[in-house]
């Protein structure tokens, strides 16, 4: 499928249900990847027909080109195939993961930046997380994970800038989502997205990795010569 910037769903039971009903209620482009053609059909969505660990399955999904994939199938170790497939063939996308059991560990490994369990549930909150489009500034998330609507003033370090410029997620741990500027969401956001002026960025990470960020847009505000006499004092405390 010749797509950029979509959502590609790994597993169409009932979480994988729970995740397409939220996004259809969305303008988000998305396809839906399963072995059961039957239970595909008719669903009024794209799909492919497949083991969603299977690499030539996820190519025609467009997983190389999907900003975000869910993988939300029922079975743990196809969850960490797939995860580990869907990870090598698009390094740059967000991979959320269900998981049954305890095994996060495993499935991070395989290269998930999160990892979400407890069955329907974590169908409503992925796909909220996914698209990034609701009232809410801060969503807690499975294991400590926050979500949260960050406004960019217009005399902010980051307007202007581009993410690769800001380097936010490996400075601080989080990575930015979406970004909305006059009322559009944009959820295709890569290297040379640009964070405009007076724009919501939507930002995702532990509750240290978004204070990280906050204080990371502070920091940036300062003069380099406020910055060294500051780390000059830290010696004296």
């Amino acid at each position: 499928m010749d797509r950029k910037g979509h959502i590609v769903v790994i597993g169409y039971g009932d979480v994988g249900k729970s995740i397409v009903a939220e996004l259809r209620t969305t303008e988000v482009d998305f396809v839906v990847v399963d072995k059961n053609e039957d239970i595909l059909k008719g669903g009024g969505f794209d799909y492919v027909v497949g083991d969603g660990s299977n690499e030539e399955i996820l190519r025609e999904a467009g997983v190389m080109s999907a900003f975000t994939v869910i993988v939300a199938l029922n079975i743990d170790t196809d969850a960490i195939f797939a995860t580990l497939v869907a990870r090598n063939m698009n390094p740059d996308s967000i991979i959320l993961t269900r998981a049954n059991a305890p095994i996060c560990d495993r499935i991070y490994k395989a290269g998930a930046d999160y990892v979400v369990s407890l069955a329907i549930i974590v169908g409503q909150m992925v796909a909220k997380l996914a698209i990034s489009e609701y009232g809410e500034n801060v969503v807690m998330l499975y294991e400590g994970i926050e979500i949260e609507r960050y406004h960019v003033r217009n005399d902010s370090p980051f307007a202007g800038k581009t993410l690769s410029e800001l380097d936010i997620r490996s400075k601080v741990g989080c990575t930015v989502i979406a970004i909305e500027v006059a009322g559009e969401v944009i959820t295709d956001v890569g290297g040379d997205t640009i964070i405009g002026d007076d724009s919501t960025i939507a930002i995702i990470g532990s509750r240290e990795h978004i204070r990280n960020f906050e204080e990371y847009e502070n920091m940036l505000s300062k003069s380099p010569e406020t910055v060294v006499i500051e780390k000059i004092g830290e010696f004296f405390r």
